[in-house]
């Protein structure tokens, strides 16, 4: 079944005569004729393939000054017109690069000018960059972009004109991400001038999935300001604070120098489970590990750093944080470390001294029912199964707050305390106990934002979606074109300490 065009425009104050028109090649030609002996001058083409014929389309504006449109050659005619042209005091604006019975050809269109100009076409990405900061130091401002693929490579072609006003250029990102750039830009006065959209090779279903979409019944995710219960810090994930209408991604928090850790575990038997989505439309903004046998393992320190907090959190159970430095920076990058054992007299005695209090029906009648399940009714005796609870050799070392250690270092043993820990699911019916061993380490990834010096949830596989976008086994590289945010693994990939 054939699809519609969809068309976009972008309109400014003004009161001048002006034209649209589209059509096939003869049809443009005519119309771009008749309106030029009219006063009007085309200040905008688009080339584009409908059904396989190249159509195209324009807008024009008042003008009465020398112009020019070349359509439809190669390079080397498009470059000697160009040149030709420039003698002229005629200055490119716009440029087309499109494909047409297998060749790649080129359109542009001319105004009069005799300001300082340059023209580069066809290369790749880091060579264009390279382009674009040379000549902005040359006074140069790019003024037309385009992105094509030719030979099976993503090539980038730039029109340049004099000026020396601010300007900034972004390219190679999802939505989410360019429209969280046009509004950080915006309040630095800076204006959207040329854009394009061109295919991506990540996957829709993991792109723009760094923030969850706005739902009015649920003004409490407006912001996710996360704390832990006995500490002062709040966690918040990457979302610019906003009327909760439109949000935008906090992208000085996802974009940062650093990539200090490695795999929280040695165990090879542990697995990746929940990622920054548990699953498609269920957000986590942290990773769980799990063995299949969900027997528990030991938990290591991801990066070198200082152990900050240990403590009960009233749902995520045993608690550890950690501070990690980075090049210069003290206090970079946080882990929190969750659902931790701590011996089984103490969790027990911590469900129903810290927690229980804290929970409301229906959560508080299915938690009472693990606990007095799993050997730890609210009074003596009590019988803590150790498969839930595991055994005083797994006690937390108190003597590690304050301290520096190694990545690698011991810090506890993973377990499955706390509500959130528990494999106890909440639904629009109430809450549900599965009756199975739930253990698993929950770990958030933090930065600090220089911008607002407030901790922010990462991915640190810079990839932001559901388990499907991520690599297959632990230690795959990350080669997803969907890892389109910093990768925070040391060495570049996920490695066991």
């Amino acid at each position: 079944m054939a699809t519609a065009d969809l068309y976009a425009g972008v309109w400014r104050a003004g009161d001048d005569p002006y034209y649209l028109w589209v059509a096939d090649w003869n049809g443009f030609s005519a119309k771009w004729q008749e309106l030029s002996n009219q006063n009007l001058r085309l200040v905008d083409l688009k080339v584009y393939t409908v059904g396989g014929a190249t159509m195209f389309g324009g807008v024009w504006r008042a003008g009465s000054d020398a112009h020019y449109l070349w359509v439809g050659v190669d390079w080397n005619s498009f470059q000697a017109k160009w040149q030709e042209l420039s003698s002229q005091n005629l200055r490119l604006i716009d440029i087309q690069v499109y494909n047409e019975g297998g060749a790649t050809k080129y359109a542009g269109v001319w105004r009069t000018g005799s300001d300082a100009h340059y023209l580069w076409v066809g290369v790749d990405w880091n060579s264009f960059k390279a382009k674009w900061h040379e000549l902005s130091h040359q006074g140069l401002r790019l003024v037309d972009v385009e992105v094509y693929e030719d030979g099976g490579s993503t090539k980038y072609a730039g029109v340049w004109r004099a000026g020396h006003d601010a300007h900034y250029l972004w390219v190679g990102v999802d939505w989410e991400n360019f429209n969280a750039k046009w509004y950080e830009l915006a309040q630095q006065n800076l204006r959207l001038t040329s854009l394009e959209i061109y295919p991506g090779s990540c996957d829709s279903g993991c792109s723009n999935q760094v923030l969850m979409p706005d739902d009015p019944a649920t003004p409490w995710k407006e912001t996710y300001n996360y704390g832990i219960t006995g500490d002062t810090v709040s966690y918040r994930w990457p979302c610019i604070d906003s009327s909760g209408i439109i949000r935008y991604v906090r992208l000085s928090a996802l974009y940062f120098d650093g990539a200090p850790f490695s795999i929280p575990f040695s165990d090879q038997a542990v697995k990746r489970r929940g990622t920054w989505l548990y699953s498609p439309g269920s957000w986590h903004h942290a990773i769980d590990f799990s063995r299949d046998d969900a027997d528990t393992f030991q938990v290591r320190a991801a990066a070198t750093g200082r152990v900050i907090f240990i403590g009960w959190d009233q749902w995520s159970g045993n608690t550890i944080v950690m501070s990690h430095d980075s090049g210069r920076v003290t206090d970079a990058f946080r882990t929190i470390y969750m659902h931790l054992r701590n011996g089984p007299i103490h969790d027990s005695d911590a469900s129903w001294n810290q927690t229980v209090p804290n929970l409301n029906e229906p959560g508080l009648s299915q938690y009472k029912q693990y606990l007095e399940a799993t050997g730890c009714p609210q009074y003596e005796p009590r019988d803590p199964d150790p498969t839930f609870w595991g055994t005083d050799a797994q006690k937390i070392d108190p003597s590690l707050l304050g301290k520096n250690v190694a990545a690698g270092a011991p810090l506890a043993w993973a377990g499955c305390t706390g509500p959130g820990g528990c494999g106890c699911t909440s639904s629009s019916a109430g809450w549900t106990w599965g009756g199975g061993v739930n253990t698993h380490l929950h770990i958030f990834f933090a930065h600090r934002d220089p911008s607002d010096n407030e901790w922010y949830f990462i991915d640190p596989y810079g990839i932001y979606g559901p388990p499907s976008c991520y690599p297959t086994s632990l230690t795959d590289p990350i080669t997803s074109p969907c890892a389109r945010y910093p990768n925070a693994w040391k060495g570049g990939k996920p490695q066991y300490p």
